[in-house]
């Protein structure tokens, strides 16, 4: 999972790029990078590092002023975590320089890796990204019209991987292009404003730089902007779409819309979803319910309301700890888990409480965050997930590709009561995640085991993320 930003523009969007990438930071934090061209240059920068959007961009020397860029935000879920691995990554053939970002996972990774090697390409990087270049790079070729080139190498990328990605790229001297795969996993928004168009993997990203007109970029559909920014689009297939439900209830931002869905508004129904199960539910009358920030809130704010019992923040977001979900390692998410969150006392103290967050998937940040409640003085706490039983492993970009990591898969719910310390916990179902979504064409092989692309190589891509994180 990573955030991915492409523009393209009439003078100089380096100031763009900068505001545009703070608004995905919240996708990845393990690294950022750029790649930045004009046309009427032959030169082209690319810059990438470990850490943080504004740390990218205070590096000497200052970014010079250019008209077309790509953006990345680094989630690491395959690779080993190294610069190297870091995007956009970048191959020169003939007269041409190709760049990309990718956000998502290969499901067929090891398999199409020797495959390519087997024809010759020689992998620079261990990213999985790479392959989606390589492909491209040897498609596209120096042929015209180039938009009919590159629906022809977009339609190779489709043949040989069935997902997940969702790809901007930049040829330098031609312009932008984006795609998603076939079921449309992973998502990406393509937004136009006065002075630029731009294609990021969420709203924000996009309004946030005056971008007014914004839509989805269908599964299967290939978007090209030339040198002029005239958009050329054409759908190569079609299969059934499945955009992963957990990104609407925890990875995108609140104010996003995607798939014609407003984040803020699916998560609130979450929370009075929950508020219907719990009426039902034989419980200690509850003091005061208490969200696990941020984005708990919304649901919780919901839940309270539809329960009419007490709404309190009670805990504080700590400075710039970031995600701890989407930190690499079990070792470093603790560490950050520790340092993430401190408690109110007043709010807790002498309370049953009950505490709501988007979801339980290895148990460290619910456990830690029932301890801070318990050390805070709360007499009782219950613990509700908006999101349902997490028990199959993710293939497709979220970070848990291992069943062994996921609590749910091997405890009962007593036993998770245990394990995290909780009186009591209570998950959403499937039908009330859907209900609140809108949406019947979900991803939730997380949930239900039912993967919407073949799961051939799950094994190996599960060893090969297991190898790359004994190293980082």
């Amino acid at each position: 999972m990573c955030g991915i930003l492409g523009i393209l523009g009439f003078e100089s969007i380096t100031e763009w790029m900068y505001h545009s990438m703070v608004q995905l930071q919240h996708r990845g934090q393990d690294a950022s990078g750029v790649f930045l061209s004009d046309p009427a240059l032959e030169e082209f920068i690319l810059r990438k590092r470990p850490g943080w959007v504004f740390q990218l961009f205070q590096e000497e020397p200052v970014f010079p002023k250019m008209r077309w860029g790509l953006g990345h935000v680094r989630y690491s879920t395959s690779g080993k975590g190294y610069v190297e691995d870091a995007q956009p990554l970048v191959l020169k053939k003939q007269n041409r320089t190709l760049a990309i970002v990718h956000n998502g996972n290969l499901v067929n990774y090891p398999k199409i890796r020797e495959e390519l090697e087997n024809e010759g390409v020689n992998f620079q990087t261990s990213c999985d990204s790479e392959a989606i270049l390589h492909i491209l790079a040897q498609n596209i070729g120096s042929g015209e019209p180039f938009f009919e080139k590159l629906c022809e190498a977009v339609q190779e990328v489709y043949r040989r991987i069935p997902a997940s990605y969702s790809v901007i790229g930049l040829v330098t001297g031609k312009g932008m292009f984006a795609f998603r795969d076939p079921h449309g996993i992973r998502p990406l928004l393509l937004g136009t404003a006065d002075q630029l168009t731009a294609v990021a993997s969420e709203t924000l990203a996009l309004s946030n730089i005056g971008c007014k007109s914004i839509r989805d970029i269908e599964p299967g559909e290939v978007i090209f902007l030339d040198e002029n920014r005239q958009l050329h689009s054409k759908s190569l297939t079609s299969r059934k779409h499945s955009h992963c439900a957990f990104e609407f209830n925890y990875f995108a931002k609140t104010p996003t819309v995607m798939e014609g869905k407003e984040i803020y508004t699916i998560r609130t129904a979450l929370g009075r979803a929950l508020a219907d199960k719990i009426r039902t539910m034989d419980l200690p009358p509850i003091d005061i319910v208490v969200p696990v920030p941020e984005s708990g809130n919304p649901a919780g704010i919901a839940l309270a309301q539809h329960l009419q019992v007490p709404f309190a923040e009670g805990f504080i977001r700590q400075g710039q700890i970031g995600r701890t979900f989407i930190i690499a390692s079990q070792e470093k998410r603790l560490a950050a888990s520790i340092q993430k969150l401190a408690p109110i006392r007043s709010v807790f103290e002498g309370k049953t409480v009950l505490l709501v967050d988007d979801s339980i998937i290895r148990g460290t940040v619910s456990k830690r965050t029932i301890a801070l409640a318990r050390d805070a003085g709360a007499k009782k706490v219950l613990f509700a997930s908006t999101f349902p039983p997490v028990i199959h492993p993710c293939v497709y970009g979220i970070d848990f590709p291992s069943k062994d990591q996921l609590i749910a898969s091997k405890k009962t719910l007593s036993e998770i009561c245990e394990e995290i310390g909780a009186d009591v916990v209570i998950y959403n179902d499937v039908e009330s995640l859907k209900k609140a979504i809108g949406l019947t064409d979900l991803c939730l092989a997380c949930v239900t085991g039912h993967y919407p692309t073949s799961t051939t190589d799950i094994e190996k891509l599960q060893r090969l993320r297991e190898k790359d994180l004994r190293l980082v």
